[in-house]
């Protein structure tokens, strides 16, 4: 009798402590990119990586999700959506020490509302979890510059990077050391330039424009010069994410080149995300891909960096 009583006093204890594991696991990095489209929809990526191996995920967020799909370094997730006026978010998965990445993808038209014919970008993605360190990405639509109104600020929280990739505005937030308790939320507002320059020739004269107007004019009209004012690595590095950020940082640590194949072993990721990170910077045309036998040589494009 004693032993059975030990026995299930043991099972309690490991259930318990993987519930834990599951509800309050720690997170290195959370990084969340979002695509703003002209129609109101919104495409967002969230990348998760754990500070240890976890069996399950949960999020909730304020709208309707479709679209979904997840992914993992570590291999197969089990997710369960449930979409609504709120979204629930809920994935299995077997993680390794060395394997502790969930990457999910989603879109929604809720996240996107019209304020006095301004658009208006909120979005929670708040956990019940310390994170170590944060990022968030929003990239507003193509023609679109930022405003604001006497009670909804053009940015919040406050933030002093944001920058232009020559056609689109990115506002960016990094964070570092969130507790469970810290919110993990943003807003973007927003309208079509055309709708600034049309104040600006109306009023005629600038002190007669709002000063909201006027100044966040100029930010969409001038991004260019705001540009000029950073460092082309800095701009560049600022709308890149966590892991494009690694492998460029590798490269440069080799003098510019490197082989694929240390890439992945420094990175500890596997050779398929490398290859997807490879291809995006590719893309976006930071480095170079060349073929070297059954692996690639990644050279760096310098001129990128040095503003050229």
């Amino acid at each position: 009798m004693k032993l059975f009583q030990i026995v299930s006093v043991l099972v309690l204890i490991v259930s318990v402590l993987s519930f834990t594991q599951v509800a309050f696991a720690a997170i290195q990095f959370y990084g969340a990119d979002v695509d703003l489209m002209s129609g109101g929809n919104a495409k967002i990526k969230l990348t998760i990586t754990f500070e240890s191996p976890v069996k399950g995920f949960q999020l909730a967020v304020f709208g309707a999700v479709k679209n979904f799909n997840a992914s993992s370094n570590s291999g197969p997730v089990d997710c369960k959506l449930e979409s609504g006026a709120a979204s629930i978010i809920d994935c299995k998965m077997n993680m390794t020490q060395d394997k502790r990445t969930l990457e999910l993808n989603f879109e929604s038209a809720d996240f996107v509302k019209k304020v006095n014919e301004k658009n208006l970008f909120s979005l929670d993605l708040s956990l019940s979890d310390n994170i170590s360190q944060s990022s968030a990405n929003v990239r507003l639509p193509e023609g679109y510059a930022l405003t604001d109104t006497s009670s909804i600020p053009s940015i919040s929280p406050p933030t002093n990077s944001i920058v232009s990739d020559g056609r689109r505005i990115i506002v960016n937030w990094n964070l570092a050391n969130l507790t469970a308790e810290q919110p993990f939320k943003f807003q973007t507002l927003y309208e079509p330039t055309r709708n600034l320059l049309s104040g600006w020739f109306v009023f005629g004269v600038p002190g007669i424009a709002s000063l909201g107007a006027l100044s966040l004019l100029l930010l969409g009209g001038g991004i260019f010069f705001y540009r000029r004012m950073k460092q082309p690595k800095e701009v560049i590095l600022s709308v890149l994410d966590d892991f494009e950020r690694r492998v460029i940082e590798i490269i440069e640590g080799s003098n510019g080149e490197i082989n694929q194949r240390r890439v992945v072993h420094e990175t500890n990721l596997s050779k398929a995300k490398v290859s997807r990170v490879v291809k995006r910077l590719q893309e976006r045309g930071l480095i170079e891909v060349i073929r070297l036998g059954r692996t690639n040589k990644l050279k760096l494009i310098q001129k990128k960096f040095e503003g050229n």
